[in-house]
């Protein structure tokens, strides 16, 4: 199912450190604002990723709407543009691995996701296979500056090892 998201910084991040950018093909377009691209450029971030993702300016209300989440809910302004994008473009998901952007997202009526939600819909829309999303998960703990404790991991291998039983 084709479908249109708007990502924060961390999962774009996360998914060049773990070398899965490929996993972006689960969406039909990943649009960005503006300060996604600035995060990304000042964590130096591999440039490949920039072919991936759409840069969408906001309109002057929704720049407005940044604002006041940055200031309502002391949100960084490249989570703030985000939201405020998913809210502009009323985008399918919003892609995020922050908490309180994710809670944010939720009370404004988005639905978030992680990078290891993207990982797990690769996995489950067969882009991937059981192997290669164990691994990329695996790597998440490993390789990438996503926080992510190893029994959440072990949680996660088991619900791919799982995944095919009750299908």
């Amino acid at each position: 199912m084709a479908s249109r998201v708007v990502s924060n910084t961390g999962p774009l991040m996360h998914l060049v450190e773990i070398d899965f950018v490929k996993a972006l093909d689960v969406f039909q377009e990943v649009y960005v604002a503006q300060e996604v691209i600035n995060e990304l450029k000042r964590n130096k971030v591999k440039e490949y990723i920039f072919r991936e993702i759409m840069l969408i300016n906001l309109k002057p209300k929704f720049k407005d709407v940044a604002e006041i989440l940055v200031n309502k809910f002391s949100l960084d302004l490249g989570e703030s543009q985000s939201i405020a994008l998913a809210l502009q473009k009323r985008v399918d998901y919003f892609l995020t691995d922050d908490l309180d952007a994710r809670t944010v997202a939720n009370v404004h009526g988005l639905e978030a996701h992680g990078t290891v939600g993207i990982i797990l819909r690769a996995f489950r829309e067969k882009i991937i296979n059981k192997e290669t999303a164990i691994n990329k998960v695996n790597e998440l703990y490993t390789s990438s500056s996503l926080f992510i404790t190893k029994d959440l991991v072990e949680q996660i291998i088991k619900a791919i090892n799982e995944f095919r039983k009750y299908r």
